[in-house]
């Protein structure tokens, strides 16, 4: 976190700030709780570590001095809080198709009703 916001990026995907608002998310919707152990920063930054990078459990369980059930518990518990973001975050597709995709002849056969 502390090497700047490239290397932040080549490691979790994001900049440091945009992990800073999704733990706030986490934190303002009680979704994600600190440990004795593990901060929620820290618990977010291991699961965006095992996805961003394909990374195994093990590999990160040696960088971050931890056994490898608490690292899958900790992915557990964030994938289950991400999970739960879902229905606030993403918005399903309406039903109507817009009139100059609809009116677009290159369009029509993808959009045909």
């Amino acid at each position: 976190m502390n090497r700047g916001d490239r290397h932040c990026v080549e490691q979790i995907r994001m900049k440091p700030v945009v992990l800073y608002r999704l733990c706030d998310v986490f934190i303002s919707r009680d979704l994600l709780r600190s440990t004795q152990n593990v901060s929620i920063r820290k618990q977010v930054i291991v699961f965006l570590q095992i996805v961003g990078q394909n990374q195994i459990f093990r590999f990160i369980s040696g960088i971050y001095y931890r056994s490898v059930e608490t690292i899958h518990r900790y992915f557990k518990i964030v994938l289950k809080a991400i999970l739960k973001l879902y229905k606030h975050l993403i918005k399903d597709p309406e039903d109507t198709v817009p009139a100059e995709i609809m009116n677009n002849r290159r369009f029509y056969p993808y959009f045909k009703l």
